[in-house]
């Protein structure tokens, strides 16, 4: 039986001042308002005008494709991990997210791991494709709730911990961290003390959103996070660098919304990691971190993993394409193994729309996109489609904010940015069927972050790239001959 505490279709968008406002979108439940509230964050599909621009192939272009079936994830592996974006920290998406391919990943895994893992792919690729579930909820929330959980919230600061992920750095590294523990104990001090103050700098958001004190606090915490960090170990370690990048949480809006929740003054929600100060440090130091105490966030629940704010029933997908493909102005080098990429920001709302690449549309209207929820006509099915970066920076896996080594290439030609390589472009389609009376009423959308409340402008995708040098050879092969593969 479904708990009451399910949550309704509340979707947060920005206004063009930045600031936060959530549209209702009444799921016509029990005591509910008129069912038509909120609405126009869905969008019957024949309304939206052709807008997809596809550069024309020059000579020399790489027209193929190669495509890869990992199935539609009915081992049913979900997790509200996010091993790409938030490496190292348990349950950090605080929404489900879809898995296919790699059977292993989790936000701990090790290169090692995934290589030797299970997969749901027909040709043996390991890598790992991930993204926010959708459900169908018929719940109600007034957006007031939302409004009030988010005024007696204080914002948090949430980075990994780089002390629980030594030992995982290369070999090559612990010599070097393991002989230095002394300054190693410094470098961690200092990272802690580092997040304390951009911790602190959060309070004066308390109740709202800001994005420009976001942004503020974070890049000055990344750039500091990223000079120590590189102490510790060789500056290719991708392990290490991985680490880099913090975020701002509303995850107290849990607390504020959700009974069942684990009791805390609303007005500040717990890190998710330790403290970076080393084990030896005395139990009766005065602490200047922020709280250790676990998430708000519980495991997910019941046969639909349920999670606080991201409830109902998870629509399966009906058909999953992925597809590597060519770039329009040359050949495509092969993609480096255990390459880290993402598409879209899960959190447009409190980052900012830069990120933000939202592409829904229904089968059989591939001439345009929306970053509305789409309401589709009979005989055709609800599609999201992932394009990732096409372009690599010839050296790095991974980079200190998960995307400054790969780039989009320019739309209108094709070309990648000076200093990037074509490599073969990740395209992820993923269409469902969902049933008429859900569409109009808006009762389907994304599991999200609390402050985003299902906001289609938050869609999203993930990949860890884990297929073979040989595999990624034959791909690369495959497209620069402008063949069609599988």
């Amino acid at each position: 039986m479904r708990k009451p505490r399910a949550l309704a279709l509340a979707a947060a968008v920005l206004t063009a001042t930045g600031a936060l406002t959530v549209t209702f979108v009444s799921s016509g439940g029990k005591g509910s308002a008129d069912a038509a509230t909120g609405l126009d964050q869905y969008v019957p599909i024949e309304q939206v005008r052709p807008n997809v621009v596809t550069p024309e192939p020059r000579e020399g272009a790489s027209t193929g494709r190669f495509t890869v079936d990992c199935g539609t994830n009915r081992n049913r592996k979900f997790s509200p991990d996010n091993p790409v974006a938030q490496p190292g920290i348990k349950n950090g998406a605080e929404h489900l997210h879809d898995f296919v391919g790699n059977l292993a990943i989790t936000a701990f895994s090790s290169d090692e791991e995934l290589a030797a893992s299970r997969t749901t792919c027909r040709n043996g690729d390991r890598s790992s494709y991930f993204w926010p579930v959708v459900r169908i909820d018929r719940s109600v929330r007034p957006k007031a709730e939302v409004q009030q959980a988010l005024s007696r919230t204080r914002p948090v600061v949430v980075c990994p911990s780089v002390r629980d992920r030594l030992p995982a750095t290369p070999t090559h590294a612990q010599k070097k961290i393991l002989t230095e523990t002394h300054a190693q104990k410094k470098i961690l001090t200092e990272l802690d003390r580092l997040h304390a103050a951009a911790d602190k700098r959060m309070a004066a958001s308390a109740g709202r959103i800001d994005t420009a004190l976001n942004k503020r606090v974070l890049d000055g915490l990344r750039e500091s996070r990223s000079r120590l960090i590189k102490q510790l170990g060789s500056t290719g370690d991708r392990m290490l660098i991985s680490l880099i990048d913090c975020d701002i949480s509303y995850d107290g809006m849990h607390a504020a919304m959700h009974s069942h929740t684990p009791s805390k003054a609303p007005s500040k929600a717990p890190s998710k990691v330790p403290s970076e100060a080393p084990s030896e440090a005395p139990s009766t130091a005065p602490s200047t971190a922020p709280s250790t105490a676990p998430s708000a966030l519980p495991d997910p629940e019941g046969r639909d993993f349920e999670l606080p704010g991201n409830t109902g029933g998870i629509v399966r997908p009906a058909k999953i394409l992925i597809e590597y493909r060519g770039n329009p102005t040359t050949t495509v080098v092969p993609m480096p193994r255990f390459l880290r990429a993402l598409t879209g920001d899960a959190k447009p709302t409190s980052r900012g729309p830069a990120n933000a690449r939202a592409a829904w549309s229904c089968s059989g209207f591939a001439d345009r996109i929306t970053d509305r929820y789409p309401i589709y006509p009979q005989g055709s099915r609800v599609q999201r489609v992932h394009d990732f970066p096409g372009c690599w920076d010839g050296v790095n896996t991974d980079s200190d904010n998960h995307r400054k080594h790969v780039a989009f290439a320019d739309p209108k030609t094709g070309a990648c940015p000076q200093g990037f390589v074509a490599i073969p472009q990740l395209r992820i389609t993923i269409s469902y069927d969902i049933p008429r009376e859900a569409q109009r009423r808006g009762q389907y959308a994304l599991d999200s972050f609390p402050e985003e409340n299902h906001n289609p402008f938050s869609d999203h995708d993930d990949f860890v790239n884990v297929n073979s040098t040989r595999t990624m050879q034959r791909i690369a092969a495959c497209i620069n001959k402008n063949r069609q593969c599988a």
